[in-house]
């Protein structure tokens, strides 16, 4: 669904160079019977590849991996943003031979938070499916569920949050860590539920699995005011609960992407992508279906720390 370029034979390294493009994509490196030695990403294909044979003077992996390289691919995106999204689907998908290992997440746990009678936020332990729809908010991936608990504790404990208030200690009035000065006071009356609750989301905020809020799927617009020849102007990177399904040049031909029967994976590399970039307002969002326009409630306003 990307546009591809022409392939460039590697006769001289200066020549082969000279072939390449300036703008941004995603080029692989092939060897002998067709071997994918290695997938790359940048804003300047023609500069990074360059600097891959400037690296492989140096005895080593690198010079190892570019005296086996015989030809060169490239995929041509609107921007960066597209060139992220492709290399990461690509490198998990295709498993080059010198790209670091990439695996998709199997099972895993992840954080949840539940509201008490007493009102403060109760963390629990959750099942994290990678195929499931993303209809909560869910905090961090975890290998076992005493993962979790500890890294909750050390939380309480760097930022003064009560073990007792967050269900991990049983007991009532002031708790051990009250005592020592290193929880707050939820449990000695001293911090409202409200309070303890903004400090729990605040700590737990970077580690944040968004819920999905919108109702179908997207298609995040990248556009290119100054594109090179042969260089897209505008991307469109469709996303279903938060699962990266591809990049088109038009809404029109989404419809294949959209339709795929295959399992849809939540990434969490393509996730932090999608958020920043969302975050950060890089793209613009559109109803992947009906092409309308739609608000993006993840965009920061105002200045950042």
């Amino acid at each position: 669904m990307m546009p591809e370029l022409e392939t460039v034979e590697i006769t001289t390294v200066g020549a082969a160079c000279a072939e390449l493009p300036r703008f941004s994509g995603v080029y692989r490196f092939f060897g002998e019977d067709n071997s994918l030695l290695y997938i790359g990403k940048s804003v300047d294909i023609r500069a990074r590849v360059q600097s891959h044979f400037q690296e492989g003077r140096k005895p080593g992996r690198h010079q190892r991996m570019m005296q086996q390289v015989l030809r060169i691919d490239c995929t041509a995106t609107a921007g960066e943003i597209g060139a992220l999204l492709v290399e990461n689907a690509a490198i998990k998908a295709e498993t080059p031979l010198y790209n670091r290992r990439q695996r998709r997440l199997h099972k895993l746990w992840t954080v949840q938070l539940q509201q008490g009678k007493d009102g403060f936020l109760k963390p629990t332990a959750a099942d994290f499916k990678p195929e499931s729809e993303r209809r909560i908010d869910s905090y961090g991936l975890y290998s076992n569920q005493k993962h979790i608990e500890s890294s909750l504790r050390r939380h309480a404990r760097d930022h003064g949050l009560c073990a007792q208030m967050l269900g991990f200690d049983k007991g009532t009035g002031p708790c051990f860590q009250f005592q020592l000065k290193r929880c707050d006071g939820a449990c000695a009356g001293q911090e409202s539920a409200s309070e303890h609750n903004a400090r729990l989301l605040s700590v737990l905020d970077s580690d944040r699995i968004a819920a999905w809020p919108f109702t179908g799927p997207l298609a995040l617009g990248e556009t290119n005011i100054r594109p090179w020849e042969g260089q897209p102007s505008n991307q469109y990177h469709i996303v279903d609960h938060w699962s990266y399904l591809g990049s088109v040049e038009n809404l029109n031909a989404s419809q294949p992407l959209l339709q795929s029967e295959g399992a849809r994976f939540f990434d969490r590399d393509a996730y932090r992508l999608l958020i920043s970039a969302m975050s950060k307002g890089r793209v613009e969002i559109y109803d992947a279906t009906t092409g309308e326009p739609l608000d993006n409630p993840f965009l920061v306003t105002g200045p950042r720390e």
